[in-house]
């Protein structure tokens, strides 16, 4: 692995930089937007955002041109996704269908798929969620419920998913259902794609404990889906959606270590201020540690997606790292900020939201207990536990 940058890299990356600090919404500042706006209005911003990324060349960097991509490697996309982490640019507002659905259907999609899906993602026509996790088959998804039955050229929905990050704004779900009822585990999985205005799909918003409402109970009725909108082998869906995770373990944090990495930063400079430095710095010291190590891992995973390596189930190792520096990083806040973290301040507010977001890092996406039997059977050829 050569970290060195070739001159053409240095200059893509010097053109990212540039565009960025040209282009940030107005007021918008250290991850946050100006004022107070809504959840609805942030979003807004965030999708507009993402079109005027389209329109300038930032958005399917490294996907291909034939479906609206940019035709470039994962070496561009990753340095665009660290220039926008340094400067904390608005996060995606469509992460499921950027980082999940673009990938597994250029994988395993029909080219009706591709031609259809791919341009919509890039050019926000569409947003997704992700049904996988239910109410008893969170980080153990090879137990879910949710069935889909044949029914002439129809698949026939019915099941309940939670946990469902933004699909009460999404147009489609990419939706994980069981194709064989008497099949164990992982077999007989399809996945599919969902309308989200179709009949029978009920959307129910969970308020966080840091009052927003990303996530959200889905409920599926009778849901009628053709089976063009299946992806995949039917009973395939399980393979599918494993080896896109790994793809998407391996290059989400991207843009976050490079951001965090400033927040780690900005707490620093409050320590400086306060004059509470010698209090802190050990903390500060391997919590930078930490990220430095995230960084080098995500250049090890961009590296070898690049050079058309398999990347398999040492990404848990990612996933894993970055759960923890993540609630660690917010766990240091509170002590630095202390009682100023409650605060009405736009410092405060952005602290608080980082250390209420992490509590949960280490469940989502795959607990972290869940990582570390992934890392000892699959990597380290542990026995089973």
């Amino acid at each position: 692995m050569d970290l060195a940058l070739t001159s053409g890299q240095r200059r893509y990356r010097d053109g990212v930089r540039a565009w960025l600090t040209a282009n940030l919404p107005d007021g918008w500042a250290g991850g946050m937007p100006a004022g107070r706006p809504t959840e609805e209005q942030e979003r807004d911003l965030q999708l507009a955002w993402e079109r005027r990324l389209y329109a300038a060349g930032y958005s399917g960097i490294a996907w291909p041109k034939d479906y609206g991509g940019q035709g470039l490697t994962m070496v561009e996309q990753y340095l665009a996704s660290v220039e926008m982490g340094r400067i904390a640019a608005p996060e995606s507002a469509n992460t499921i269908g950027r980082e999940l659905v673009g990938p597994i259907l250029l994988a395993v999609g029909t080219e009706e798929q591709k031609r259809h899906y791919i341009p919509r993602i890039l050019k926000i026509e569409d947003t997704w969620c992700q049904g996988f996790s239910e109410p008893n088959a969170g980080s153990d998804l090879a137990s879910l419920k949710t069935r889909a039955a044949r029914d002439g050229g129809d698949w026939v929905i019915d099941g309940q998913k939670i946990w469902t990050s933004y699909a009460h704004y999404a147009s489609h779900c990419i939706l994980l259902a069981r194709t064989d009822p008497d099949a164990k585990s992982h077999k007989a999985i399809t996945l599919f794609i969902v309308e989200m205005d179709s009949p029978g799909v009920e959307v129910r918003p969970i308020r966080h404990m840091n009052g927003l409402r990303h996530f959200n109970e889905v409920f599926f009725t009778g849901v009628r889906v053709p089976d063009h909108m299946r992806i995949g082998p039917v009973d395939g869906g399980w393979s599918v959606a494993v080896s896109v995770l790994g793809f998407e373990r391996a290059t989400t944090r991207l843009y976050r270590q490079a951001r965090y990495m400033n927040e780690l930063q900005a707490l620093a400079g409050l320590c400086v201020r306060d004059g509470t430095t010698e209090l802190h710095e050990a903390q500060l010291g391997r919590i930078a540690a930490e990220l430095e190590i995230l960084r080098y891992h995500n250049t090890h995973f961009v590296s070898r997606i690049a050079a058309g390596e398999p990347i398999g189930e040492e990404s848990s190792l990612l996933k894993l790292c970055w759960s923890r520096t993540h609630q660690d990083l917010s766990a240091l806040s509170l002590d630095i900020l202390g009682d100023g973290i409650d605060a009405d301040t736009t410092e405060a507010e952005r602290f608080r939201q980082i250390y209420l977001t992490a509590r949960g890092e280490t469940i989502y996406a795959g607990s972290s207990q869940i990582q570390k039997n992934i890392i000892a059977e699959r990597v380290l050829g542990l026995p089973r536990g």
